[in-house]
């Protein structure tokens, strides 16, 4: 469902402003372009997370490796859940209330 994007707008905005729209652009490693497109239909993007994150992340699916079979169904379950909040907390973009 790849859309052509042919479409253009034009904002003013102040050297201040401009920098911090590229700056928050640049944390969340998109142009600026899909930045404001994300900001403007609702989402807000995340900050691409230092790479020791990624590395907590497998040391969390290997403890989840190395448990299975060992620990109660019911615990096992809430440690996966426990991941899921975490990458939904710190890596999915949020959908924010859209203002008609």
């Amino acid at each position: 469902m790849n859309e052509v994007k042919n479409k253009n707008l034009f904002i003013r905005v102040s050297q201040k402003e401009k920098n911090i729209i590229e700056l928050n652009a640049e944390k969340c490693g998109l142009s600026v372009s899909e930045y404001l497109r994300q900001r403007a239909l609702g989402y807000m993007p995340r900050a691409v997370l230092p790479e020791v994150f990624f590395s907590f992340n497998d040391k969390l699916d290997e403890l989840c490796v190395a448990c299975e079979g060992k620990i109660s169904p019911n615990t096992e379950e809430k440690i996966i859940a426990l991941i899921d909040n975490i990458t939904e907390e710190l890596i999915l973009p949020k959908r924010e209330r859209m203002v008609i």
